[in-house]
C-alpha cells in the first residue's frame, strides 16, 4: 500500500530556498524585487485564519559574518515582542539562529506566533519567517520546525 505524503517540497528561484511544508500550503506570491516568496494555508476566503511562510534571501555587506544573528536580534527588539525561544544552530551546514516570538497584531486583534530562522552563507542571509495565530501554536510549530530542518540553500 502506498503512503500519501504529508509534506510537499517548495522552491523559489527568487528566495533560493528549498524546503518542505505540510501539503495544505500553497505558494501565494513571489517577488523578484525582494528575492522572496510567500506560502500560505489559508488562501480561500472561507478558510480559518492560518499560517504564512516568507522565504527570503537578503544580500548583506561583505565581511559581516554575523548578519544573520543581528537580523534575528533586531526582529526580537521590535516593540511588544516576547521572545519564547532563541537557539543557535546549523541549517544546511550554515550557521543559523532560530527564534520564536509572540506579540499582539493590532490590526487583526490576535496574538501572533512568529517563528524565524536566519542562516548565512557568505554575504547572503536566508530567512524563513513563519506567522500563525498563537492560539494554533501546537498545530503550526512542528510544521515550522520541519520547514527549517529541511531547508536547503541553492547558490548557482
Amino acid at each position: 500500500m502506498r503512503n500519501i505524503p504529508s509534506h510537499i517540497h517548495h522552491f523559489s528561484w527568487h528566495s533560493k530556498i528549498s524546503f518542505e511544508l505540510p501539503i495544505r500550503f500553497e505558494e501565494q506570491d513571489e517577488d523578484p524585487d525582494t528575492n522572496s516568496a510567500i506560502y500560505a494555508d489559508d488562501l480561500d476566503d472561507d478558510d480559518e485564519l492560518g499560517a504564512k511562510v516568507l522565504a527570503k534571501a537578503t544580500a548583506v555587506p561583505e565581511n559581516q559574518n554575523d548578519a544573520y544573528r543581528l537580523l534575528a536580534l533586531e526582529s526580537a527588539k521590535l516593540p511588544d515582542r516576547n521572545t519564547e525561544s532563541f537557539v543557535e544552530c546549523s541549517v544546511d551546514g550554515a550557521p543559523a539562529v532560530q527564534q520564536t516570538l509572540v506579540y499582539e497584531q493590532a490590526d487583526i486583534g490576535i496574538q501572533v506566533l512568529r517563528h524565524e530562522t536566519f542562516a548565512q552563507i557568505g554575504n547572503i542571509v536566508f530567512s524563513l519567517t513563519c506567522l500563525a495565530p498563537a492560539a494554533r501554536a501546537e498545530e503550526y510549530i512542528p510544521a515550522f520546525d520541519h520547514a527549517a530542518s529541511t531547508a536547503r540553500f541553492v547558490l548557482l
